[in-house]
């Protein structure tokens, strides 16, 4: 089992992809830490995963969309696990209904609060015992919708773009540590609960689980590139 010992966290683990991701690294072994506001949104995610007796899934009460709450998760991670291998962070939301021209600063701040910050506060409180130990992959997530402009959710874009950056310093700066850090963009999910049925181009939250795996083995085309995609889809209209 590739997850075999090691200590794994899955930010948006109780999420519609989250949840694959877990239960991808149950099945290979792993102690998967999934941090949750409210405890009850483990239920779910408990039950879904249920069948599985290998790995330990462990969840902690902590809030990651504020610079001290991921820190202190963080800091009980580390306490109580002694190191974290792998992070997943499947955060961040979509958001419609005005162009950004027609924004109001209440509207802006909440929704960088909400798809941007977690991404920062959680990378900031990881990363250096990553760095300390000289090992680990970090993994940021996004859908392509995150950069590419749709009308009346530009500010996702906005948001998505400079996660992107942020990805590609981060990489930069733990690369002489041994320490990967991606930035994965993933097109056409089907996940248990959207009700649509998966097609030849669709991908499924475990897949989305199984990618990232590799991207952890070292198992991919091209592993030092910070930039991901995993699409069955050709999307002519996004570039990066």
């Amino acid at each position: 089992m590739k997850l075999q010992k090691k200590i794994a966290i899955v930010a948006g683990g109780t999420g519609n992809i989250g949840e694959g991701i877990v239960r991808r690294y149950l099945e290979e072994g792993a102690t998967v830490v999934v941090p949750s506001r409210t405890l009850n949104h483990i239920d779910s995610l408990q039950g879904y995963v249920s069948d599985i007796t290998t790995g330990n899934l462990i969840p902690y009460q902590a809030n990651i969309g504020t610079f001290g709450g991921a820190q202190e998760f963080v800091r009980n991670v580390l306490e109580d696990h002694g190191k974290i291998d792998i992070c997943v962070a499947s955060i961040g939301g979509w958001w419609g209904g005005k162009t950004l021209s027609e924004l109001n600063n209440e509207e802006w701040r909440e929704i960088m609060t909400n798809n941007l910050d977690p991404h920062f506060y959680l990378a900031r409180a990881v990363l250096p015992s990553m760095q300390e130990a000289k090992s680990g992959t970090y993994i940021f997530m996004a859908g392509p919708g995150g950069i590419v402009p749709v009308k009346k959710s530009e500010i996702v874009a906005v948001a998505g773009t400079a996660q992107m950056k942020m990805a590609e310093a981060f990489a930069t700066e733990m690369r002489p540590f041994g320490v990967n850090v991606y930035q994965l963009f993933i097109a056409d999910i089907a996940t248990r609960n959207s009700k649509r049925e998966k097609t030849a181009s669709s991908i499924t939250p475990e897949e989305i689980g199984d990618y990232t795996l590799q991207l952890f083995a070292g198992e991919v085309k091209e592993p030092n590139n910070y930039i991901q995609k995993f699409m069955r889809v050709t999307l002519p209209w996004f570039r990066v």
